[in-house]
């Protein structure tokens, strides 16, 4: 099925009126006539009207019946009125491109009502039952300051598509770009894969932290008293003494 936008593309190609009120830097969004069913009430007013004269002329006398032929100029009005509404209706116009919003009505006058996508705050989207069967919606303008001619779109054909599409061209919900979908980067591992050995396989790596430089301590003292910075491992023996009375120390190395 084509998409709103290719629909539009194809009428604004076959309907060369349009492009009269576009300019040429605009690209179409949305160019669509109003859904049929504006026309359900003069086809059913013209539909009645028919069967009415038609029974009343039926159901009168032949011999009289000449005295009610003016039944059937009333139904000819109607049956104008109809055909009226549908030249309308065939040369109304519901034009978006990607920077106004217009609506071209009238058979005899012609008329433009236009609306800048600029000033649009806010568009209300509502389907009555009866639009829910047969396929159209209502779209409801919210623009910055004063109100605007164009303010109400009432059957709009193929409303959810059309909904979207004005959605993504008033407010620019367009598709996220082609690097947001993928995934981030990974941050480097902080430990090298040839750093880890055989038995580190199928672990999770631990992580490296920084070198702690240890000072060298003062070693506690001795219980006798004496320093143990001074004293040979293993050399727990007082020093020996001359038969003198002098005390000779055992070298300290």
């Amino acid at each position: 099925m084509d998409s709103v936008q290719d629909r539009a593309d194809a009428a604004a190609r076959s309907h060369r009126q349009l492009q009269r009120y576009v300019l040429p830097a605009e690209r179409f969004v949305v160019a669509t006539r109003r859904h049929w069913a504006r026309l359900l009430e003069p086809i059913a007013t013209t539909f009645a009207a028919f069967l009415v004269v038609g029974g009343i002329v039926m159901s009168t006398p032949i011999e009289v019946r000449g005295t009610i032929s003016w039944l059937w100029l009333a139904w000819i009005v109607v049956a104008v009125r109809f055909v009226w509404r549908w030249l309308e209706w065939y040369n109304e116009w519901f034009i978006a491109t990607d920077k106004r919003l217009l609506l071209l009505y009238g058979l005899v006058v012609h008329r433009v009502a236009m609306m800048p996508l600029a000033k649009v705050t806010d568009m209300g989207y509502s389907r009555s039952v009866f639009g829910q069967m047969v396929g159209y919606g209502r779209f409801d303008l919210e623009s910055a300051g004063q109100d605007q001619a164009l303010s109400t779109i009432n059957f709009v054909p193929d409303p959810d598509a059309t909904y979207r599409t004005l959605c993504d061209t008033i407010f620019g919900f367009g598709p996220p770009p082609a690097d947001a979908a993928e995934d981030p980067p990974m941050p480097p591992s902080v430990i090298p894969v040839d750093s880890q050995g055989p038995d580190d396989a199928g672990q999770e790596p631990r992580p490296t932290t920084q070198p702690i430089e240890i000072q060298p301590g003062t070693p506690a003292p001795r219980a006798d008293g004496r320093d143990p910075r001074f004293t040979r491992p293993g050399n727990d023996e007082p020093p020996e003494s001359s038969p003198g009375g002098v005390t000779i120390p055992k070298p300290f190395f």
